[in-house]
């Protein structure tokens, strides 16, 4: 081990202890906390076992030679299930446990290794085995479950992030770019942890991949301590997402009667087309009423607001409501309300010079001051400062 990997595991070590300790015993902590504190004391334990073989002799620490060798079979898996509960937080089941199976098959499928004296892992470890078979064997599955994990996750960030843009008003879109940002760089890691056993310089890129996971994993550990709902979407809990998800696409429903009073709606069934769909006139009809109710009610102004919650002010099925907004408006629930809540901030920035930005978001509907910040430059493609000395102009 050169100078510069000792240093590098040397830092990766203190680093992953300290940060471990403080997200899992710390006193703001969540699932996701304790699973990244979890992440942070594997590696730093990967970092620290070769320091045990180092000198080359036996040593008090010798029978626990190799303990660090297939640690990353499990890092794709807590990969995944920290994005998971990051979002939505909520407890670690117990079948969640199946997740750590790569890592138990590696253990196991090398568990002669693990059981011999110290002397003979430190001689297999310094002047290698014949018996490579399950060693490759173990190291093809620790490569398989970190592409594999980070496919599902991946997969599951993109899931979440469009169910929030179909159900939900209020989220911090920059949220999801830092997510894919992360799983992007995870991605780099693993790519250049493999290319050691396809390049002429090894080296390189292992080391590179060392700097890389001391400087993301440990970074968003940190972030994630000082904050630890960064990434969490409080309104779209388990329940919320499991109904949303099991949503009946086919609902009882009658003629249109739009009542000014009591804003509801039915919709007969057979004057949907063959395939599920809304034909074009009703959903006109449908959308009126929902663009007449945030006009004159202006609904958007609930910070709580949900597709859920409007189509029981308005009185249309969920499933209908989403498929008006899709189909005839082209937005997706999230846009469709922000841009109402835009327009208002807008308006209100042009009449009152003197009134506070941040005091005129709360109002608006936002949750916090980095959502609206975030939608407003989404929208207007300027920050909320910016646009207001674009009206002094």
């Amino acid at each position: 081990m050169s100078i510069l990997t000792q240093y590098l595991h040397v830092v990766g070590v203190f680093q992953g202890l300290l940060l471990a300790a403080l997200l899992i015993f710390g006193a703001k902590t969540s699932t996701a906390s304790r699973i990244l504190g979890t992440l942070c004391l594997l590696l730093a334990l990967s970092f620290l076992g070769p320091f045990i073989y180092l000198q080359r002799e036996i040593n008090v620490l010798s029978p626990l030679i190799g303990f660090h060798a297939f640690l990353p079979a499990c890092f794709g898996a807590l990969l995944y299930l920290y994005c998971r509960h990051a979002i939505i937080d909520r407890p670690l089941a117990l079948k969640d446990l199946w997740h750590l199976l790569p890592l138990v098959v590696c253990y196991l499928l090398n568990i002669e290794f693990f059981l011999s004296s110290p002397e003979v892992k430190l001689d297999i470890i310094l002047h290698g085995t014949e018996n490579l078979k399950n060693l490759k064997t173990a190291e093809a599955i620790e490569s398989i479950q970190a592409f594999v994990y980070l496919g599902f996750s991946m997969f599951m960030v993109r899931r979440i992030q469009n169910k929030a843009k179909q159900t939900l008003s209020n989220f911090n879109p920059e949220m999801f770019s830092w997510l894919w940002k992360l799983l992007f760089l995870v991605l780099v890691i693993w790519s250049l942890k493999e290319m050691p056993s396809l390049s002429a310089y090894p080296f390189l890129f292992s080391t590179a991949g060392d700097v890389l996971i001391i400087v993301l994993i440990y970074s968003i550990a940190m972030a994630q301590w000082r904050n630890p709902v960064l990434f969490k979407i409080a309104q779209l809990n388990a329940q919320e997402e499991l109904a949303s998800s099991n949503i009946i696409l086919s609902e009882e429903v009658a003629t249109i009667e739009a009542s000014i009073e009591t804003k509801r709606i039915d919709v007969d069934a057979t004057s949907a087309t063959d395939s599920g769909a809304l034909d074009p006139s009703i959903r006109s009809s449908l959308l009126k009423v929902v663009r007449k109710n945030m006009q004159e009610q202006q609904t958007y102004l609930d910070n709580q607001l949900t597709l859920t919650r409007l189509s029981e002010i308005v009185g249309i099925s969920t499933h209908h409501l989403s498929e008006v907004l899709n189909q005839h408006e082209g937005k997706n629930f999230y846009q469709f309300v922000n841009e109402y809540r835009i327009n208002y901030i807008c308006d209100k920035m042009k009449h009152d010079k003197e009134i506070k930005i941040l005091d005129l978001a709360m109002n608006a509907g936002f949750s916090s001051r980095s959502t609206f910040n975030a939608v407003f430059k989404q929208f207007v493609k300027l920050t909320p400062s910016e646009y207001r000395k674009q009206l002094a102009i």
